[in-house]
């Protein structure tokens, strides 16, 4: 009796078979954080090279966009008393660290980044009449072709850091990723407006190291 209902049923068991099969060779890899070497992109100064981390961190999401990321051997925190500021610790134009991008990307108001390597400069950006609705917090990282950027112990004024990283975009903006509460360090997860946030702790020059959230996929709604 088992063997009978085996034989006939066997056919519709193979088409379950290739189906599950076929689904898994379809579906993407998963996010995931891994840790990298050093810093060893071209056109990079040496003082930027001494100012990240030795080891960095490969981002890859579920749709195979990759990025890698160095951030600052140590944030000079402070306080910067912004209203609103998600990460008041951070001074206008300060130095956060350096990202490559293999295959290019996409910031958050949907301006294409060519394939290179950038610095990531933090900005707090008021939400004013200009700005309104474009993001629930007004921290960013504005990003830099890094040639055009090879003093990280600057803070770089808001009107030369935005003429800088418009050379990012080959627009008149600049090239802008949102900060957003951070995850779990060393995750990437999504936040409740659909945001994919990279969240990494970074060394302070306190000692206490200062967790950030990178929305590195989503974009703003106006």
């Amino acid at each position: 009796m088992f063997g009978n209902s085996m034989n006939i049923h066997r056919p519709a068991f193979r088409r379950l078979v290739i189906l599950v099969l076929g689904t898994l060779l379809s579906f993407p890899a998963f996010a995931a954080v891994e840790r990298t070497g050093p810093l060893s992109a071209s056109g990079v100064s040496p003082e930027m090279k001494q100012a990240v981390e030795d080891k960095g961190y490969h981002v890859t999401l579920d749709d195979g966009w990759t990025a890698d990321f160095w951030f600052a051997r140590a944030l000079a925190t402070s306080s910067n008393a912004a209203a609103g500021a998600l990460y008041p610790d951070l001074a206008n134009g300060e130095f956060v660290g350096v990202v490559t991008f293999p295959k290019g990307a996409s910031d958050f108001r949907g301006q294409a980044i060519s394939a290179g390597t950038y610095t990531l400069r933090y900005q707090y950006i008021p939400q004013d009449a200009n700005h309104m609705g474009v993001s629930p917090n007004p921290d960013f990282l504005l990003a830099t072709p890094v040639a055009s950027d090879s003093t990280p112990a600057d803070n770089i004024p808001l009107k030369r850091l935005v003429t800088l990283s418009a050379k990012a975009a080959g627009t008149g903006h600049p090239a802008v990723f949102a900060l957003a509460p951070p995850g779990q360090p060393g995750s990437i997860s999504k936040d409740s407006d659909g945001m994919t946030v990279f969240t990494v702790a970074v060394p302070t020059a306190s000692g206490k190291p200062d967790t950030l959230g990178i929305v590195v996929k989503g974009q703003a709604t106006q």
